[in-house]
């Protein structure tokens, strides 16, 4: 209490007062200056905003006087549209004829046209405008599913494919586009679970397909989900039926192949026995083609001829492989007559890998389904199938590439054991994400060791886009010790490929580290809601700190803590980055010593002017006291002694009486003035 009654003596001993009427007068004298300086010059929108996405407007703002500062410039939206950066942008002083642009970040809830105000003032000398615009959001719904295709006529054993397309129906390149198939038990999956496309422009179109394999019969439902930045996620399904095949009515063949090697991207000979082992003769019997589930025959039509009941024949196909997963059956199409009746079938024939095991992948599954930089421990089945021979002490690893590390002690390999013919086994690995890396498809290498053979798989491993915080500046201009409620201004920029929400900024050492101190917010220290910020946008935080006496300057270092969110309409963030902040505490200003955190310098002037008030009243009352003394005497007036005194007495008196006249309100008479005798002549 007593700091705060020094201060305000302090301001009335020195006479500060606060002239309104000069003031009033400033000011009337300012506004009425009529000079229109202020144009816009450009003032853009980002092309084809979306409701729920961040969309940026700048305004590029010039000034023709000569003397123009305190520059405002905000924006008006209206109902649906937010502004999540600030309305307001100062643009303090600039020159005569340089143009200052002031930026916006807006979200609409909805799709429509929306009419938008921009205002630019200023001070010095008053002016205003207006700048009026109108933004069409369009529609978020941009990723539809435009087919969706299955075949018909399916049996046990059939490879087929299943396919859907995906389209963007909006006005905006949509990005990071995904579909998943997820198929149920009776159908094989032979080709990764997931498949992607970087980017899809307006209108266009792309078919995503999935390599299958029917393995009994019945209704099975496979589903598809599919997403996309702009749209979100979505999903559909379909059912694929798959019938029991029909004996034939004719005569019955037998296809086998025999023991062979395939050889992928190659033309490889596979040897066919082929029998009659119905009741009737075959007549024109001819292989009509052997192509599908990775396998193109070249030379078909192949005749065959006669084959009379309980007949064999071999012959030799030539089939072309691709290197895309091959499947172990091979269909084989035939015609022949029989009976008087033509027949025409397909035989799904297996094929005998006798002479190594064959390892291929039959899935790939990541939990969770995204990943993002920063993933800790980030769960990679790799699902194995052997399509060969029966194999021992067989080993799969992982081999990763910059940007992806082990979770636990560089583990990234698996043991199966034995892994026999057309069994299937999976392999789980655990791995960190680099909090640096780029979003992205990592095509991952796997190798398949058994004894001498070794067998290379790709893995596909996505990480997605996401945002990425990396310090910039800091304004430690007004820090030093024992300063109070000081703003600590740090500048961050989001480096990542996402846009971040609802992010809040904590200062963690705002209330535990000496130096750096905030009793006004959490135990934690102060936090900041920052809200939206875009890829390559900057941002400022600011932080309210005391800094103790005691603080040593030099350089110091403190702890922020962002927290966001990502195309989530959740409260919750699900992000988290720390960033270190150095920061540099000066001496403060050379004259300043501290007493229990005020500097000493204003102590001593505090001090002085209440003892100088103090002496001051206290000689006031000594001199009042005087005057009351003196009028109680009464003194011979005689020589020079009576007129010293007398003098004396007259002054003391005419004091008294010019105090107690000071003292007495003033009644100015109506009358004209008069003299008054006052009885001694004078």
């Amino acid at each position: 209490m007593w700091k705060h009654w020094i201060v305000i003596s302090l301001l009335l001993s020195t006479g500060f007062v606060f002239d309104l009427q000069n003031h009033a007068f400033a000011q009337t004298k300012m506004d009425a200056v009529p000079t229109p300086n202020i144009f816009f010059t450009n003032v853009h929108v980002d092309a084809n905003p979306v409701p729920n996405k961040p969309f940026t407007i700048y305004a590029d703002v010039q000034s023709q006087s000569i003397n123009w500062s305190d520059l405002i410039v905000y924006i008006t939206a209206p109902q649906g549209m937010s502004v999540v950066s600030p309305i307001v942008a100062s643009l303090a002083f600039t020159s005569q004829g340089n143009t200052e642009r002031a930026s916006w970040t807006l979200l609409a809830s909805d799709t429509g046209s929306y009419p938008i105000t921009i205002s630019a003032r200023s001070n010095f000398p008053s002016d205003v405008e207006t700048f009026n615009i109108s933004v069409n959001v369009g529609s978020p719904h941009s990723l539809v599913l435009s087919g969706m295709s299955v075949p018909g006529s399916l049996f046990a054993n059939d490879n087929f494919t299943a396919s859907i397309k995906l389209k963007n129906s909006g006005i905006v390149t949509d990005t990071n586009v995904l579909a998943q198939i997820f198929v149920p038990e009776g159908l094989q999956l032979l080709d990764d679970v997931t498949q992607s496309v970087s980017s899809l422009s307006p209108g266009q179109e792309v078919t995503l397909k999935w390599n299958l394999k029917a393995e009994n019969a019945g209704s099975h439902i496979i589903s598809f989900n599919y997403s996309s930045t702009n749209a979100g996620s979505n999903s559909d399904s379909t059912v694929v039926n798959v019938g029991t095949k029909p004996a034939a009515t004719g005569a019955l063949l037998s296809l086998a192949a025999q023991s062979t090697t395939l050889r992928p991207n190659s033309i490889n000979p596979i040897v066919l026995d082929i029998a009659n082992n119905g009741v009737q003769d075959i007549h024109n019997l001819q292989i009509v083609s052997a192509s599908g589930g990775g396998y193109i025959s070249s030379n078909t039509p192949l005749w065959v001829g006669d084959l009379v009941k309980n007949d064999k024949k071999t012959l030799t196909l030539q089939i072309n492989t691709s290197n895309e997963t091959l499947a172990l059956q091979i269909p084989i199409v035939v015609k022949y007559d029989s009976d008087g009746n033509s027949y025409e079938e397909t035989y799904q024939t297996g094929l005998q890998l006798g002479n190594h095991p064959d390892f291929k992948i039959n899935a790939v599954t990541v939990t969770p389904p995204l990943s993002y930089a920063g993933d800790i421990s980030d769960k990679i089945d790799v699902q194995i199938f052997n399509a060969g021979l029966e194999a021992n002490d067989v080993y799969i690893t992982l081999n990763l590439p910059n940007g992806l590390s082990p979770a636990w002690g560089g583990a990234t390999s698996a043991y199966f054991g034995k892994l026999s013919t057309f069994q299937t086994a999976t392999a789980s690995f655990f791995v960190n994400v680099n909090n640096m890396a780029a979003s992205g498809d990592y095509p991952l290498s796997a190798t398949v060791k058994t004894g001498g053979q070794e067998t290379p798989l790709n893995v596909n491993f996505i990480i997605a886009p996401k945002a990425q915080f990396q310090l910039v500046s800091t304004d430690t201009s007004q820090l030093y010790p024992g300063v109070a409620n000081v703003p600590f201004k740090i500048m961050m920029k989001n480096v990542g490929t996402s846009a971040a929400q609802t992010i809040t900024t904590t200062l963690l050492s705002g209330n535990s580290v000496p130096g750096v101190k905030s009793d006004t917010i959490t135990s934690v220290g102060n936090v900041e809601n920052i809200g939206t910020v875009l890829p390559g946008q900057t941002f400022v935080t600011t932080f309210m700190v005391n800094l103790e006496p005691q603080l040593v300057p030099g350089d110091q270092s403190t702890t922020v803590e962002i927290n966001w969110s990502q195309n989530s309409t959740s409260s919750s963030n699900a992000f988290v980055q720390n960033v270190i902040v150095p920061y540099h505490v000066t001496a403060g200003p050379s004259y300043l010593l501290y007493y229990d955190g005020i500097p000493i310098t204003y102590v001593i002037v505090l001090l002085s002017a209440a003892i100088g008030l103090g002496v001051f009243v206290k000689k006031r009352k000594e001199r009042l006291k005087m005057i009351e003394m003196s009028s109680l005497r009464d003194i011979p007036r005689t020589g020079d002694l009576e007129f010293s005194e007398n003098t004396m007495l007259e002054d003391i008196s005419a004091e008294k009486k010019n105090e107690k006249r000071r003292n007495t309100p003033k009644i100015i008479s109506e009358e004209p003035r008069k003299d008054i005798d006052d009885g001694d002549g004078r």
